[in-house]
């Protein structure tokens, strides 16, 4: 009986850093710790999932995925550069609230998500100023040089860090450097939310390597 309930405290305290997704800003129910939340709205997982008639059967996903083409970042290609290639797979499903095209605010009414300010986005379906995402990693590594400040990591050592998660065609995803279930980590104005690993260097240094 002691060891369950010290082992019960020991769970709610690492739940209380993040640890969890109730107490992260994606619980938006009435009780979230978030600024954003739907009063009188009990349950957590909705918001995003749902147990029948999902858009996408993995992870039984409950919100329209948007299917129009976003502006995306350039990235090296030999010496010159190309576009991104546009978001797929879990990416794509994080932009289902995330992609600029509706203000902050919900209706309690309807107890289903309204509106939701996306993350960084300079407007509507912008993603030129983020990271790339969907982007097959190179199966050797891609050495900083003189026009290059930061390599790459080839595919396999990346894949053996336990902390980084490639999705199973080996691409980086939102979910490489974000776990949307966790936010231990958070700093306002230094380490973003749902950070995977402490610091910002991190995570940057689990795929790149510095001149």
């Amino acid at each position: 009986m002691r060891l369950a309930t010290c082992f019960l405290l020991l769970a709610s305290g690492c739940w209380a850093q993040g640890t969890s997704v109730v107490h992260t800003v994606h619980n938006l129910s009435a009780f979230g710790p978030g600024e954003v939340k739907v009063l009188g709205e009990k349950e957590v997982c909705k918001f995003c999932h749902v147990p029948h008639s999902a858009t996408v059967s993995a992870p039984l996903w409950g919100r329209p995925v948007p299917q129009g083409q976003f502006r995306v970042p350039e990235v090296s290609a030999g010496r010159g550069k190309v576009p991104a290639p546009q978001p797929d797979g879990a990416s794509r499903l994080c932009l289902s609230c995330h992609d600029g095209s509706v203000a902050q605010g919900f209706s309690p009414s309807a107890k289903t998500l309204k509106a939701f300010s996306a993350g960084g986005l300079r407007e509507k379906g912008d993603l030129s100023g983020s990271h790339p995402v969907s982007i097959p990693l190179p199966e050797s590594s891609v050495g900083p040089d003189e026009e290059r400040d930061m390599g790459v990591k080839a595919r396999a050592v990346i894949a053996a860090d336990p902390t980084v998660r490639l999705d199973k065609d080996g691409k980086l995803q939102c979910t490489t450097c974000h776990d949307p279930h966790a936010d231990p980590y958070y700093q306002p104005g230094v380490v973003p939310h749902f950070w995977v690993r402490p610091t910002v260097d991190e995570v940057c240094l689990a795929c790149h390597e510095l001149r």
